[in-house]
């Protein structure tokens, strides 16, 4: 029942955007991606750099209790570092 409802609040989301990425946007597709039971995707870091701080480490910490994020942590000062425009790591 409750798989269920997370799929069909994953799949109203819709389709991510292509541009910039979103708070909202990740963690929708990390939801989709974890009821697929896929991985992560690989750009996922740059991805990551391109939001505000504070809605990085909310998403961090949404991968990290979902359990879809089981590396290494990410260092303060890269969760605190500027966003960036997207066009370089």
């Amino acid at each position: 029942m409750i798989g269920l409802f997370l799929m069909s609040a994953a799949l109203a989301a819709g389709t991510p955007q292509v541009g910039q990425p979103t708070r909202g946007g990740l963690i929708a597709e990390a939801t989709d991606l974890l009821l697929n039971g896929e991985p992560l995707p690989s750009d996922l870091d740059s991805r990551l750099m391109q939001l505000s701080p504070a809605d990085r480490i909310e998403v961090l910490v949404f991968l990290r209790r979902s359990g879809l994020l089981t590396g290494p942590g990410w260092t303060i000062d890269r969760l605190l570092a500027p966003q960036n425009d997207g066009g370089t790591k």
